[in-house]
């Protein structure tokens, strides 16, 4: 038995439901090879390294399946490359059995999201006040470290001050005597 892993990238354009229908026809056409599909899930809209097709982002879906075969890859990798719908796509040998995943919620990464203002604070309180707690301790170590360094200036500023005014007083004792 043979394992397999698909990645491929979608147009983030497409509503949900072509997308469903993107990944059911995927699913039919792998499935007419007789091979064994262990997960297919979307693993959600992310931003592209560079743009594919003007597109800056791309929703990615991963396809796990094991077949016995393999003289049907070049025929599926066809039909992938002439699908418009998906922009890219990569296909793996696994060296072994892939665990089978249970449908996890897709993705999305901030960028991709339009950004909300909402005055609603998180449900979790507790850990943000932690963080923020963290924060202003930094600071507060900071700000002691930066007085801490200030005043040993001043003094020192204030040691070579007495010292010039000492070595001006010096040579003015000096200058009466001649």
């Amino acid at each position: 038995m043979r394992y397999y892993e698909l990645l491929y990238i979608v147009n983030p354009n497409l509503e949900d439901d072509k997308v469903n229908n993107i990944i059911d026809e995927i699913g039919n056409e792998i499935n007419k090879f007789k091979v064994s599909i262990i997960n297919h899930n979307i693993w959600g809209k992310k931003r592209l390294a560079y743009p594919i097709k003007n597109n800056k982002y791309g929703i990615y879906i991963l396809l796990h399946f094991s077949a016995e075969k393999f003289d049907f890859l070049i025929e599926f990798e066809r039909f992938l490359i002439l699908n418009k719908s998906v922009i890219r796509h990569q296909l793996v040998k696994l060296d072994e059995e892939p665990a089978k995943v249970e449908n996890v919620e897709p993705i999305v990464e901030e960028d991709s999201l339009p950004k909300k203002e909402s005055s609603e604070k998180p449900k979790d309180d507790s850990k943000i006040d932690t963080v923020e707690e963290d924060k202003v301790e930094k600071v507060e170590k900071i700000e002691k470290i930066e007085e801490v360094d200030k005043t040993e200036k001043d003094d020192d500023v204030k040691d070579t001050e007495k010292a010039e005014d000492e070595k001006e007083i010096e040579v003015e004792k000096k200058e009466e005597d001649k």
